[in-house]
């Protein structure tokens, strides 16, 4: 599985390279702290699922999922401290997969991480056919 995260706090990236290294070694994480860059590497590259954090220095993470979407339809996954109805509303309703609030428990992200990377594999494999 590859993965793009988009998170400026180096404790999240670390916890979240070492959740991966235990439970997915087989995986590969790419990581940027600015969504700008972020989208480019998404256009440039091809990632199972990205995970965005709203927070970033550069853009909101919101303004990343609405430029994202029109051009891929990636599994995206937010992880945000941010936890109002009204936040989380606004995010899916942009085009987010998934909503995860921060702190979260690292193998239930691992777990909804996996579970849109198949959904999104099966729906590519039934349209190819």
């Amino acid at each position: 599985m590859k993965l793009l995260l988009l998170e400026d706090d180096i404790t999240t990236v670390e916890s979240i390279r070492l959740c991966l290294e235990i439970y997915e070694p087989q995986s590969s994480l790419t990581t940027t702290g600015k969504g700008l860059e972020a989208l480019q590497l998404l256009k440039d590259n091809r990632f199972d699922a990205v995970l965005i954090d709203l927070g970033l220095p550069d853009i909101d993470g919101s303004e990343v999922i609405e430029q994202l979407r029109k051009f891929s339809d990636i599994p995206a996954i937010v992880l945000s401290a941010r936890h109002s109805p009204g936040v989380i509303s606004n995010a899916l309703s942009l085009g987010a997969d998934d909503y995860i609030t921060k702190p979260f428990d690292y193998r239930l992200l691992l777990k909804r991480v996996n579970n849109l990377v198949n959904k999104n594999n099966a729906k590519e494999n039934s349209s190819d056919g």
